[in-house]
């Protein structure tokens, strides 16, 4: 009988070296897999915390060789073993400078990497999960309907378009989570920074833990120059990560996912797609 066994709230210290620097990690890392049968569960558990700690001591140099090098051990371990996956999610500090002030702040990203085992291969991904804002393109055309209206009469259309091009017009705005996820195929590299970047400039503006006057002036002009849907958003990772990965090979899978806490409703708005770089190269082509 086939049953699935877990293991969540696994936490160690890691060290990433990349670049030349060492950052230092506190992952959350879950484990999922389908044991043999005459296995017990303890045996299990020894495995897996094992696998883990070897590649913790050794340190990575890239987030996703923790859960693919972890799963690997434990592969070996249990050669019986046909599926399983390994997830690790761990906070990430950038600096940034604020747009106008150029105050440094500190601003807090979630890397993502997992790994899957399936039929003796493993699949290792990375990725990220960033918070930014999103402006309500929906909110924003009817308000430059409305205001067009009350500029008849008082102004030449020539003048009224002047105006839309220099003054943003309002709409509602929110938080928006969005995650990108990539396949790593061996030999290549994908680094965080890149992912959290295509994120970022996909959303309406990108979010700063500091802002004085100015900076916060200049976040909520940038994002009411840019409405997005989360439809929107998640095209616009797509686009980007063509554009940021041109020599990523066709077989690359590709996750996109935008969620918006909204501000005048009771519910979010979630927008996804699963599909790969070949895929997308096709669409975008045509």
């Amino acid at each position: 009988m086939e049953y699935l066994l877990g293991f969540q709230g696994i936490e160690r210290l890691v060290e990433l070296h990349t670049q030349g620097n060492v950052v230092v990690l506190l992952p959350k890392i879950e484990v999922f897999l389908y044991p043999p049968a005459r296995v017990q569960v303890h045996e299990v558990q020894e495995v897996v915390t094992s696998a883990i700690d070897e590649v913790v001591a050794k340190g990575i140099s890239s987030p996703e060789e923790l859960p693919a090098l972890a799963l690997r051990q434990i592969s070996e371990s249990l050669p019986e073993l046909e599926r399983a996956e390994l997830h690790m999610r761990a906070e990430y500090i950038v600096f940034r400078r604020t747009p106008i002030t150029k105050q440094e702040t500190q601003e807090m990203y979630q890397i993502l990497a997992r790994a899957t085992l399936e039929g003796g291969e493993i699949t290792p991904m990375i990725g990220a999960e960033v918070t930014g804002i999103t402006a309500c393109p929906c909110a924003h055309e009817g308000l430059v309907e409305k205001t067009r209206e009350k500029l008849k009469g008082k102004f030449s259309e020539e003048e009224i378009q002047t105006i839309f091009n220099s003054v943003p017009v309002a709409s509602h705005n929110q938080r928006n989570i969005s995650t990108l996820m990539l396949s790593v195929v061996e030999g290549e590299r994908i680094e965080v920074d890149d992912i959290i970047d295509i994120l970022e400039s996909s959303m309406s503006s990108r979010l700063y833990e500091v802002l004085k006057r100015e900076d916060e002036v200049e976040v909520v002009y940038r994002a009411h120059l840019n409405p997005n849907f989360v439809e929107d958003t998640v095209r616009k990772i797509l686009v980007n990560t063509l554009e940021r990965f041109p020599s990523l090979p066709d077989e690359t899978v590709v996750y996109a996912k935008s969620e918006s806490l909204e501000s005048i409703h009771q519910h979010n708005a979630v927008a996804e797609r699963l599909t790969t770089l070949g895929e997308l190269r096709r669409e975008v082509g045509r």
